[in-house]
């Protein structure tokens, strides 16, 4: 069973008409953004290269060299305000549609209070977050990853999360078919063909997409997902119930978690390293081996900007991000090479390895790096 964005749910907010035709239009926008940016390379050979080069005496070949070339650029500017309104505008768009369905959803979170697919969920007012969960406001997200701290009944943040990232995810061309998950048990199951993990944990699980992936794939294991969020976290345990999925939501800081050694057959991360810190990274991946059974698997995947030899200027576009569309650690992922800290943390070369597994629905293919712990 896939669960990839196609699938719905009663708790998942349901734009009407002009709604949905209004985040379209938003989709399509940032579509063709897409294709412009293109359009800032023959800006940078046409124009920024040669004025830089006329006022340094050589000529930009570096990101941070490129990027002073380009700031002044008038093309590179405007792409970058449309590119930043863009996502402002998505957020509007399908913010007015959960508060409209706000109370709908909240009757759809009474029903499902007693968990009739046997899942749960826990969080803590008294829960430390680390700093990197304040680091900024995620991809512009409205209130932030943490929102929802103040309440224990507030899954508005999960809301944001989902509907946000399916139109997000549309608008830079990963289609509606796509999941993460499903990319990765494919690639377990053909690398793996008799790998049948009794438990799985899922860090940083957000709004719990690819934990319901898991709880799927493998109806016979115990899937955890945990996450410093707590809005994230109690929309993804009522998303999973709506779904019929059984699934177990935790908020702890995965760099320190109170999880037995050795407890976990598969650990998995999706789209979490470029969400924290290289100092965060470290404990995170030293946890994920902590808990990891002897022949057990952790996989780290991630955004592909990683994992093929990009360009300067490529890396300056994906730099965009860092101040642009609120993602602080960004550029500190681009630069950190993750097997080393595998390495770090106690795997040997020879049970790492770092690939590429294709979208199921997209243009390019996913980040991974893996570990794989001896059996004892």
């Amino acid at each position: 069973m896939i669960i990839d964005r196609t699938a719905t749910h009663e708790l998942l907010a349901r734009p009407l008409h002009d709604e949905a035709a209004r985040t379209q239009y938003i989709v399509q926008l940032k579509n063709r953004l897409r294709r412009f940016e293109e359009g800032n390379r023959i800006a940078l050979e046409a124009r920024a290269a040669p004025a830089y080069a006329a006022a340094t005496g050589k000529s930009p070949e570096t990101v941070e060299q490129i990027t002073e070339a380009m700031v002044g650029d008038p093309f590179y500017q405007i792409w970058s305000a449309f590119s930043r309104s863009a996502q402002d505008v998505m957020w509007n768009s399908v913010g007015e549609t959960i508060q409209r369905e706000l109370p709908r959803m909240k009757a759809v979170a009474a029903r499902l209070d007693n968990a009739p697919a046997g899942g749960s969920c826990e969080t803590s007012p008294d829960f430390a977050a680390p700093a990197d969960a304040y680091a900024g406001h995620i991809h512009g997200q409205p209130g932030g990853y943490m929102r929802g701290e103040e309440s224990t009944e507030d899954f508005v943040a999960g809301a944001l999360y989902e509907s946000g990232g399916n139109a997000y995810s549309l608008g830079v061309g990963i289609g509606t078919k796509d999941s993460k998950s499903a990319a990765v048990i494919d690639f377990l199951a053909e690398r793996y063909p008799d790998f049948k993990p009794r438990r799985i944990l899922d860090l940083a699980c957000s709004s719990g997409g690819a934990t319901v992936g898991y709880a799927a794939s493998f109806p016979e294991a115990e899937v955890y997902g945990v996450d410093v969020a707590p809005g994230l976290l109690r929309y993804a345990h009522l998303r999973a119930e709506a779904m019929g999925l059984k699934a177990h939501f935790r908020q702890m800081d995965a760099g320190d978690m109170p999880f037995e050694d050795e407890s976990f057959d598969l650990v998995v991360s999706h789209n979490m390293m470029h969400e924290v810190s290289r100092e965060s990274l470290g404990r995170i991946f030293s946890e994920a081996r902590r808990v990891l059974r002897p022949g057990g698997i952790v996989v780290h995947q991630d955004v592909p900007m990683k994992g093929a030899d990009f360009s300067p200027f490529e890396k300056f576009i994906f730099a965009w991000q860092t101040k642009n569309n609120d993602e602080p650690f960004w550029d500190e992922f681009l630069a950190t090479h993750a097997p080393s800290v595998m390495q770090e943390v106690g795997f040997a070369p020879d049970q790492i390895l770092e690939t590429t597994v294709r979208m199921r629905d997209g243009p390019r293919a996913w980040y991974v790096v893996l570990g794989e712990k001896p059996a004892a």
